[in-house]
């Protein structure tokens, strides 16, 4: 018995965690948005930080940091492959989406489209 609940509250802690996201390469394109076109590329040290858990993303793209709460998540109709997150913070929303085989993360602003490659250094725990 006490095997079990050991167990549950390792089970437990483990999805508690939050996943991180090391961006190896990123990808921004403006509008008029031309698919596959790059306006500003690099590889500078990025990273993505998802907590389902507290319902929070923060994302640092080189020397920005931006944080959001998750309002709605899913999976992306159009492409099974992706799940979708709508994010919100004081300066609106932006949608996010992450393939399941978290090397992609797409962060959707209105004016701006930033692709996100991301490395096999990823620590991630996968939440299903």
């Amino acid at each position: 018995m006490k095997k079990i609940i050991l167990f549950l509250l390792l089970s437990v802690s483990l999805y508690a965690q939050e996943q991180v996201f090391n961006v190896q390469r990123y990808c921004i394109d403006e509008q008029p948005f031309r698919q596959g076109e790059c306006n500003v590329a690099g590889n500078e040290y990025s990273f993505v930080f998802l907590d389902t858990q507290k319902h929070t993303v923060v994302f640092f793209l080189t020397a920005t940091k931006m944080k959001y709460k998750i309002v709605e998540s899913g999976v992306f109709a159009p492409d099974r492959n992706y799940t979708f997150y709508i994010l919100e913070n004081e300066k609106g929303q932006v949608t996010m989406r992450i393939n399941k085989q978290h090397t992609k993360i797409e962060f959707m602003y209105p004016n701006t489209h930033i692709y996100l490659t991301v490395g096999k250094s990823t620590k991630a725990v996968h939440y299903e």
